[in-house]
């Protein structure tokens, strides 16, 4: 019998192992009656910081599983949301969500702001999350719709963008940049498409721009490709999360 009181041992041990990375998948709705759905890797500690992953064009929260760990490591809960058109968030079908983002319709794209505020409010009613400390990463069009949240919400801390562009799918994130104001932003291209991110970092001169290798790497498919790429977008994170105003408008010396 001893055989068999091994395995699920065994297994048992596993599952335990593999849970902190696990999320629940979870859905709520944005103000415009969208239902986004999500997955939520729960914290870890009472009071921690959060991250909240925007994925690319045609692409979905899958996407940045690789980043998940690394954030989880260094003590993030974090909401990796499919934005409406993509992945799961395709209802009410009324609004033809799926079909106006193989279109690639702009009001639609305009309008994706929405999910982050209802990704906010979700995580608003969760315990031992501390939403004075708020980190977005966007990757290609999920960095205009980072960019676009940040500036209207003073309680992002610090947007990572992982190739951005001046108005991908509409979505003019020049103007937007611009109204980003003085909070930090990290801005991550490859050698071959640095265009974007260095004008919008010559609009914003708080920003940093960050050439991170050689070639043409696109958003997500960075991760597996860039050597260090998460390390990078952890540590600018954490150096800045959290940072007030004030010591904001410090002088570095």
């Amino acid at each position: 019998m001893k055989p068999m009181l091994v395995l699920p041992a065994l297994l048992l041990q596993s599952c335990v192992l593999a849970a902190p990375h696990t999320p629940a998948i979870v859905n709520f709705e944005t103000e415009d009656s969208v239902k986004i759905v999500a997955d939520y890797y729960k914290p870890q500690a009472a009071n921690s910081p959060v991250a909240i992953l925007l994925h690319m064009h045609r692409s979905k929260r899958s996407a940045w599983e690789p980043l998940v760990p690394h954030l989880r490591e260094a003590g993030f809960a974090v909401l990796a949301i499919d934005m409406r058109g993509h992945g799961e968030s395709v209802t009410p079908a009324a609004m033809n969500l799926e079909r106006r983002s193989m279109d690639r319709d702009p009001t639609l794209y305009n309008a994706m702001y929405h999910d982050v505020a209802a990704a906010y409010a979700f995580l608003a009613r969760q315990g031992d999350v501390d939403l004075t400390r708020l980190a977005v990463v966007g990757a290609s069009v999920g960095c205009s719709v980072a960019i676009d949240y940040g500036r209207r919400e003073r309680s992002v801390d610090v947007v990572i963008c992982m190739t951005p562009g001046e108005n991908y799918l509409g979505v003019d994130s020049v103007d937007h940049i611009k109204a980003y104001g003085a909070k930090p932003i990290l801005l991550l291209a490859t050698e071959d498409v640095r265009r974007a991110a260095e004008a919008l970092g010559t609009v914003n001169t708080g920003a940093t721009v960050d050439i991170v290798g050689g070639g043409r790497v696109h958003g997500t498919h960075m991760f597996g490709r860039i050597d260090g790429i998460e390390g990078r977008i952890v540590s600018f994170v954490r150096e800045n999360i959290g940072v007030t105003d004030a010591e904001r408008s410090k002088p570095k010396p």
